[in-house]
């Protein structure tokens, strides 16, 4: 009987590990910030489990907050507002750290690809696995 208890408890901590990895994955890709915006272009991807953004200016971890959608920005103090659109898609990132606030859009997976293939050949931290 323990052993069917302790089997059952690894399959449900493995499902729900799996879910939140899943919840998360609706918020990477790549954002991109209207001209004059301290960055052009933020990154978002999960590793590990944790979101992690990734930009020129370096990479931090977004930390769940209470709220749906709205991160803490770890490395710089502020916040990320994801908003979502009718179909329940994430198509908006909201970056609010100290006196900076601006609002990037979600671009589409072959643009993130060769963001990321930039990162890469920067030395910029690299987050996927080859």
């Amino acid at each position: 009987m323990k052993q069917f208890f302790f089997a059952c408890m690894i399959v449900i901590s493995s499902l729900v590990s799996q879910a939140q990895t899943d919840s998360l994955s609706d918020y990477t890709g790549k954002y991109k910030f209207p001209d004059g915006s301290p960055v052009s272009e933020i990154g978002v991807v999960v590793e590990n489990g944790i979101l992690t953004a990734t930009s020129v200016m370096g990479n931090t971890e977004l930390r769940k907050t209470d709220n749906k959608d709205v991160f803490e920005i770890v490395a710089y103090g502020g916040t990320a507002t994801f908003k979502r659109a009718e179909d329940g898609k994430v198509k908006m990132m909201r970056v609010q750290v100290q006196d900076v606030d601006m609002e990037g859009t979600k671009q589409d997976a072959a643009v993130f690809l060769q963001f990321h293939d930039e990162l890469k050949d920067y030395n910029i931290c690299y987050f996927f696995r080859q």
